[in-house]
């Protein structure tokens, strides 16, 4: 099989964010079959170009996928996960098109972003190889609308996999307000739905809300996001590699809070600045900030105003590095926005967390906090309520040591048992080979 995989943010393990896409992939090149990535040339997570200097020219690397899913990552942290020398052993080959970079600030920005990577991926998808299979991610929807064009002119099916519901979520946190866009974006949203053969979403309350929406249950396939065991080993403990990392941080005797993923509107930081507020005049805790978005520049002047000295905010690190920095922590917090369109959120940070052993706090009902209490990994408190989540925080930091480690394995065990991503990789060749079997859309 060749797949085509279009994905306008394709993160390798090197990369800051999302092994998601990285992995699928991989697990495909293992099992002997072709994979042709097209993606942006843009650093989302920093808004830099990966590869500077290059254009308008797609820059081919060929990716080392390695032999097996449990050695994965070993390799990729010395940091040759890519080559650009053409290497006929790899069965995995990323192309890196030219994208708009001044993204932040405005949807106007951010448009041009996907319209750029829209037409470039476009001209480059013409000259690969025929594959067997497109599988396109949104977001953006515009990425989906791509799959269909690519899979109409080379004559092969059109998978759709959407990681948020689009307009809806843009709509729900204020970046489209426009009607007339939003009338667009639903129409575009539905077309994309009917041609694919499969939709793939993350969740099962996110199935439900596209079957309300009108999609076909039969066409719908959830596969949720997950941890690589690999890349967890050995579990996170408080023994050597935790003191040294606390140490280097300069946090050996503080109760540390860690938030690490995206800085976004989506992603209710303020919940975290006000749990710092309300705990402010105990010493004991830190509040650790892992990451970059368009609201972090927001989040540091919160800080600032409120005058809290209890708030350290750190850059992205790569995907091989988070797990040694997850060690640090005592305590994860997982904050949600406020709306019953946000019960769907079960984001990949939340199994990074389960999978590092240590308790949760959620802010936000819905499917993530459904998994940390069925886990018994943590407290699940209102979304958007700073108080709340502060008296979750010193509920849990008054617990005996042994106490917090027991709820740090039992969600540990849960993300293992239901969330490994070598299970989730099989479960995305099945769909991709009763997709071949089944032939086009519908």
């Amino acid at each position: 099989m060749h797949l085509l995989y279009l994905t306008q943010v394709f993160e390798l393990a090197n990369d800051p964010g999302s092994d998601r896409h990285f992995y699928h992939c991989s697990t495909l090149a293992h099992q002997g079959h072709q994979v042709t990535a097209i993606t942006s040339n843009l650093e989302y997570k920093t808004a830099t170009a990966k590869y500077p200097g290059r254009g308008l020219r797609p820059i081919k690397v060929h990716v080392d996928p390695l032999p097996a899913p449990d050695r994965l990552y070993q390799g990729h942290r010395a940091g040759n996960s890519e080559s650009n020398t053409p290497s006929p052993a790899s069965d995995l080959v990323v192309w890196y098109v030219y994208s708009y970079s001044n993204i932040r600030g405005s949807f106007a920005r951010r448009f041009w972003y996907y319209l750029t990577y829209l037409v470039a991926a476009f001209w480059t998808g013409l000259f690969v190889p025929r594959p067997d299979l497109i599988y396109a991610v949104s977001t953006p929807l515009t990425v989906g609308f791509l799959g269909y064009c690519l899979s109409r002119l080379r004559r092969v099916p059109f998978l759709f996999e959407v990681t948020d519901i689009w307009p809806d979520a843009a709509v729900a946190t204020g970046v489209i307000q426009n009607r007339w866009l939003i009338q667009a974006a639903g129409w575009l949203e539905r077309f994309c739905y009917r041609q694919a053969t499969r939709v793939v979403i993350l969740g099962e309350t996110a199935k439900a809300y596209l079957v309300a929406k009108g999609v076909p249950s039969e066409k719908i396939v959830v596969i949720t996001n997950g941890a690589a065991a690999a890349l967890f080993q050995p579990p996170s403990g408080s023994g050597a590699g935790r003191t040294e990392v606390r140490k280097r941080l300069g946090v050996e005797d503080q109760f540390v809070c860690m938030y690490l993923g995206a800085h976004g509107r989506y992603n209710a930081l303020s919940t975290l600045i006000d749990a710092a507020h309300e705990l402010r005049h105990d010493p004991r805790y830190l509040f650790l900030l892992v990451g970059d978005g368009d609201e972090k520049a927001n989040l540091q002047a919160q800080v600032r105003d409120k005058g809290l000295s209890s708030v350290r905010f750190l850059p992205p690190v790569p995907r091989t590095e988070a797990p040694a920095l997850l060690q640090a922590a005592d305590l994860f917090l997982l904050p949600n926005r406020r709306g019953e369109f946000y019960t769907m959120n079960l984001p990949n940070k939340l199994f990074d967390f389960m999978a590092s052993a240590r308790p949760i706090v959620v802010a936000g009902t819905g499917e993530t906090g459904d998994a940390v209490q069925a886990a018994g990994g943590g407290i699940v408190v209102p979304a958007e309520d700073g108080a709340a989540m502060a008296q979750a925080i010193a509920q849990i930091a008054s617990l005996e040591e042994a106490e917090r480690l027991a709820m740090g394995e039992a969600a540990r065990r849960y993300v293992w048992q239901r969330f490994d991503r070598e299970q989730l990789g099989r479960r995305f060749l099945e769909v991709l080979e009763q997709a071949t079997q089944s032939g086009g859309g519908s």
